[in-house]
């Protein structure tokens, strides 16, 4: 027996005995559902803003810094299934979650349009103590699927955080724009000089981490452009028109 037969067999054995099942609700999918039943996918609050410029993710950082495109995939509601998702990619270890949005999020980008000449996808990245305690950065497997979608590089090295800041989960909003001063720094500016960079994250609450590391980009490369990719964002800004 050939070793791609045996790994067949073993792979259709393993689907019998642990069937896929989606990661939101949990019921039986198949492998062309992709990891998302039907129902899910129907269910899910999207913004469809990638589809349009003028949407309260790119206004929220208007007058702050100049980005080219802004968008959030869905909108993070209480304790909706999609909200509790969230939780689990980012603290549950559930990290292929992420990539899994992620390529559905970046097929979404692709299609639009808007985002045809973005040059590379950068995630906000994690300090290194709490990169090593939780053993994986969410935002950069969320980046790495939507750059497989898209066709593009990921750069998750350039761009550091250089500050272990408290996190910013439990804080009000006015208290989150003081904790992120001076909290990236861009390590090797060559590789990003001249460049569309897309900045990755996985929610837009406030917007002040994912403004500290764009300042932080374009205070480094004045000559870059920016635009911004989160997977959800707040119904607080949702609402804002």
């Amino acid at each position: 027996m050939s070793t791609s037969m045996l790994c067949d067999m073993l792979r259709e054995l393993r689907s019998l005995l642990f069937p896929p099942r989606c990661m939101v609700c949990g019921v039986s999918t198949t492998p062309t559902m992709q990891g998302i039943c039907p129902k899910c996918r129907f269910d899910i609050p999207l913004t469809y803003w990638w589809l349009k410029d003028d949407n309260p993710t790119k206004s929220r950082f208007d007058g702050l810094i100049p980005i080219v495109h802004g968008s959030s995939f869905f909108t993070y509601k209480g304790r909706s299934q999609w909200a509790q998702l969230i939780g689990r990619f980012k603290y549950g270890g559930k990290w292929r979650f992420a990539h899994t949005l992620g390529l559905w999020y970046g097929s979404e980008l692709k299609a639009s349009g808007l985002y045809d000449d973005i040059d590379v996808i950068v995630p906000v990245p994690l300090h290194s103590v709490k990169l090593l305690k939780r053993g994986y950065n969410q935002s950069r497997y969320l980046a790495e699927g939507m750059a497989e979608a898209m066709g593009i590089a990921v750069d998750a090295r350039s761009v550091v955080r250089v500050r272990n800041n408290p996190s910013q989960a439990k804080r009000k909003a006015n208290e989150r724009w003081h904790n992120v001063d001076d909290l990236f720094a861009v390590r090797h500016p060559e590789r990003l000089s001249n460049k569309h960079i897309l900045v990755v994250d996985d929610v837009l609450t406030s917007g002040a981490t994912l403004y500290a590391c764009l300042s932080a980009i374009h205070s480094a490369l004045p000559d870059c452009r920016l635009s911004v990719a989160t997977l959800a964002v707040s119904e607080y800004i949702s609402a804002i028109r």
